[in-house]
């Protein structure tokens, strides 16, 4: 007779998770796109400029990817989390007293950058992977829910703060607010392993055989030299990569080129709300798709519909349509972080996840780092978004030639 507790503690994980990435990602990523011509007003800089800001963040998440990922393995979760909320509030809060550019640029860069890593995706990737193994695409796409709701909710509100007082205030709100909402969930209910609440993934009676051994691929001792000669590891970059690339290039760019185009700073906000929303519904659904049908076509599908967004972004001139555009490109790239650390445990193994979660982090560099950058330094030299957009058209379609020439393991 199973031994199973009513209750499995690891939807709890699911639940804390998906509460603190909603708090880091509306923090510490996605009011970035809001902050970008208030930024370059007040501080007299170019908005290529300002935008360096969002590439120093991508390469400290880079440069420290292969530690933390070692680290969330070996350290106090806990103690990683709670480092990074205090750090990103504290950068938060020096961006608010910035005068200069290079005032902006530490505070951004050396302390919301570092803050964001150790309490962002990979220490709450890594959580679920441990205690969930054949649920996983579900709880990942619902723990991730969090990441992209955060731009739906968030990105308003913190438009009305800048509206209503100004964007120094803001900053100052979210930077008090974040650490009283997560440090207690993070103290109170974060627990890294479900050996340690005497229990197995997913609350099954005896641990399952696929997270005790789960291939050759789990057997490598993974570095990133390692990585670096290995194929599959770069074929998964270029397929997963252009759909990171398009995150920051489209969506932190959304706002201002809707704004540039005649809608209103409010209407705008609506629709990289609409976004957003759609982002966030993506993450469980594709998250539950995976766990039932193949992964190779669920990822596809996610690149198509991002394709698609683009495209209507591009030739939409009314703003329904506009609206339908968003919502497909959201329902494309809010897939994209959950699909990929799920591709990450199909093709390395629970074992060996948040090593290679890590170890990621500098290979997908060149994607994550010249999105915004470029669209910012199209818009400088053509006066429009438009030709950035249509090159991230190209680059989905390299993704998708990609992804129908790689073969998936059946894990």
């Amino acid at each position: 007779m199973n031994k199973l507790t009513p209750w499995f503690y690891g939807w709890n994980i699911v639940a804390m998770t998906f509460f603190i990435q909603f708090l880091v990602m509306g923090s510490g990523y996605y009011i970035f796109g809001i902050l970008l011509k208030p930024l370059s007003e007040t501080l007299d800089a170019s908005r290529f400029v300002v935008s360096l800001a969002l590439t120093g963040q991508i390469v400290m998440s880079a440069v420290l990817g292969p530690w933390l990922g070692r680290a969330v393995g070996e350290r106090s979760i806990r103690g990683l989390m709670t480092t990074g909320i205090l750090v990103m509030a504290a950068g938060l809060a020096g961006i608010s007293l910035a005068e200069t550019i290079w005032q902006f640029y530490i505070a951004f860069m050396l302390l919301v950058s570092v803050g964001f890593a150790l309490a962002g995706p990979v220490p709450n990737s890594a959580l679920i992977a441990n205690w969930f193994s054949r649920k996983r695409g579900t709880a990942m796409g619902i723990s991730q829910f969090g990441v992209t709701l955060s731009g739906a909710l968030l990105i308003p509100l913190f438009t009305w703060l800048i509206l209503t007082f100004d964007w120094r205030i803001a900053l100052r709100v979210f930077a008090i607010g974040v650490p009283i909402f997560a440090l207690p969930v993070i103290w109170l209910g974060i627990i890294k392993t479900p050996k340690e609440k005497g229990v197995n993934p997913d609350g099954d009676a005896s641990q399952p055989e696929d997270a005790l051994d789960t291939g050759a691929e789990e057997e490598t001792e993974w570095t990133l030299r390692a990585a670096i000669r290995n194929k599959t590891v770069w074929r998964l970059a270029l397929i997963m990569g252009p759909g990171f690339m398009g995150i920051s290039a489209v969506l932190l760019s959304l706002h201002s080129h809707l704004t540039d185009s005649g809608l209103s700073a409010m209407r705008a906000s609506s629709v990289v709300a609409a976004m957003t929303f759609a982002g966030a519904v993506a993450k469980p659904l594709f998250g539950i798709l995976s766990d039932y049908l193949s992964k190779q076509w669920v990822t596809f599908a996610s690149i198509v519909f991002m394709f698609l967004g683009v495209a209507g972004i591009i030739t939409s001139t009314h703003f329904t349509l506009v609206l339908l555009a968003a919502a497909s490109f959201g329902l494309g790239y809010g897939a994209q972080m959950p699909l990929f650390n799920i591709l990450i445990a199909t093709l390395f193994g629970q074992r060996s996840f948040a090593r290679m979660v890590g170890i990621m982090g500098p290979i997908m560099l060149p994607f994550n780092l010249l999105g915004l950058p470029m669209s910012t330094w199209i818009y400088e030299s053509f006066g429009s978004y438009t030709p950035a957009y249509a090159f991230m058209l190209g680059l989905y379609v390299v993704a998708m030639i990609s992804l129908a020439t790689f073969k998936l393991p059946s894990r």
